[in-house]
């Protein structure tokens, strides 16, 4: 048995995705500390698990020490790549490799990402090529709380119109008028945000990680820009839609467990350097969300 180390970049979808690594490795017997900044917070979600916040950089050589190999989601960060350089095995997933910038590759180390796949399916196709011997599963490991109940609420769609980044957003206005529509056509909307823009939303308060789980885990759907809590949605087996800059992008980074719809411009836009989000329209998402037939 080896002691593996799990580091995530800094998303809360990424660490859901990783989780399907650290569960593979636990599944062939290893002991296994996951490095996230949010999994602490879905401790109980997480039965058996070991979750440890992300490494300070002055303190890298320290913290690894412990563990026999690393499993690095690479992300070009300082932390990344002081990381990459330890004297131990760092396996390293890549969602781009150039020489100059990453070192050789090494074939028993490294995986390079399959654009065509999600990222879900990515780290199951890295998990059976670096760490073969059982055939890797999506499941990561989240377990709902035992007091919850599945889609309690069915016509009750959560919205998450935010993300970590403003270029990623659809427009606010547009996130308002499909609120104003799914309410028309007999849903019950409600946006959901962190607390610092919550009010701003009129979303409920979420004190944590695990409260926002629990909300989502009792809609009937969900429909949000790319971001962590689409991911969430999707792990805990929740219809899902997600807006995003392209297909490119959300071939990618689409939430991989129940697959959902996604919404995205025509390709030829970004050959003109034209704006994403004027080439979503509000009509468009609803005719997307409709078809997954959510109210069941």
């Amino acid at each position: 048995m080896m002691k593996f180390a799990i580091v995530c970049a800094a998303g809360i979808g990424d660490a859901l995705l990783m989780q399907i690594a650290s569960t593979h490795l636990r599944r062939l017997g290893h002991s296994v500390v996951t490095f996230s900044n949010h999994l602490s917070q879905l401790r109980d979600w997480f039965p058996g698990c070991s979750f440890a916040p992300q490494p300070q950089l002055d303190r890298i050589e320290e913290i690894f020490a412990p563990f026999d190999a690393i499993i690095l989601q690479h992300d070009n960060t300082p932390k990344a790549k002081k990381i990459r350089a330890l004297a131990k095995p760092v396996y390293s997933l890549y969602g781009a490799h150039l020489v100059s910038k990453h070192g050789l590759f090494r074939p028993e180390w490294d995986y390079l990402l399959d654009r065509n796949l999600c990222m879900a399916k990515n780290i199951q196709a890295a998990c059976q090529v670096l760490f073969p011997g059982m055939a890797p599963l999506l499941d990561n490991g989240l377990t709902p709380l035992s007091h919850l109940l599945f889609r309690r609420f069915p016509k009750r769609i959560a919205i998450h119109p935010v993300s970590t980044s403003e270029q990623k957003n659809w427009p606010r206005s547009r996130f308002l008028h499909l609120h104003e529509l799914l309410e028309k056509k007999g849903y019950e909307p409600v946006f959901i945000a962190p607390p610092d823009e919550a009010a701003d939303w009129k979303s409920p308060t979420f004190n944590s990680l695990s409260d926002l789980a629990s909300y989502i885990y009792e809609s009937g759907a969900f429909i949000g820009n790319d971001s962590g809590p689409g991911h969430l949605a999707s792990n805990l087996g929740l219809d899902t839609l997600i807006i995003g800059p392209s297909l490119e992008h959300l071939t990618l980074w689409r939430p991989g467990w129940k697959v959902g719809a996604i919404v995205h411009p025509p390709r030829w836009i970004h050959e003109f350097k034209l704006s994403w989000k004027n080439f979503i329209s509000v009509s468009q998402v609803y005719k997307s969300f409709a078809k997954l037939n959510v109210i069941k």
